[in-house]
């Protein structure tokens, strides 16, 4: 019977010298790694929420302002040029609550618009009026805002250029 090199003998283990355990130095190393780790999820999470929101009210201001610009789009011109009376810019905010738009989203927002005669109404010109409707909003301590500008003409041609930020 052959036996085993001694290299492969199990040598008895010494009193004392068992399984060791992790020393407090190496627990405080890997606590600390782990709250790194830990914090810097969480503040990419927090950072992604607020991308999330930022992308929402972007979006939510997009809707009210083509939904402002489609309702000047139903007036006639006669209503266009008395706007354009009016003193610069003019304050359309309250027909965020009015449209039923109204929500905790929107409470921070305020929509104008400035109208400009770029053509008068004369006996061989038809009126020209350029319209831009600015809607602003905060989030937090920042300010942001859209816009939209419109052109509507006395016999009924318009179109408009949307206008990001």
């Amino acid at each position: 019977m052959k036996t085993a090199p001694a290299s492969f003998v199990p040598r008895p283990a010494r009193p004392g010298r068992g399984r060791r355990g992790m020393t407090i130095l190496e627990v405080l190393i890997a606590a600390v790694l782990l709250t790194f780790v830990v914090l810097g999820a969480l503040a990419a999470v927090s950072r992604a929420l607020n991308l999330t929101n930022h992308a929402r009210m972007l979006t939510l201001a997009s809707q009210v302002l083509q939904s402002k610009v489609e309702d000047l789009r139903l007036k006639n011109y006669a209503q266009i040029a008395a706007y354009a009376a009016q003193t610069q810019p003019v304050d359309f905010t309250s027909g965020i609550t009015e449209n039923l738009l109204n929500s905790n989203f929107t409470s921070t927002m305020t929509m104008a618009a400035t109208f400009t005669t770029t053509y008068a109404s004369s006996a061989t010109q038809v009126g020209l009026t350029s319209v831009v409707v600015t809607l602003s909003w905060t989030e937090g301590s920042s300010t942001y805002s859209r816009s939209s500008r419109t052109y509507f003409c006395e016999k009924g041609l318009s179109d408009y250029i949307y206008v990001g930020f």
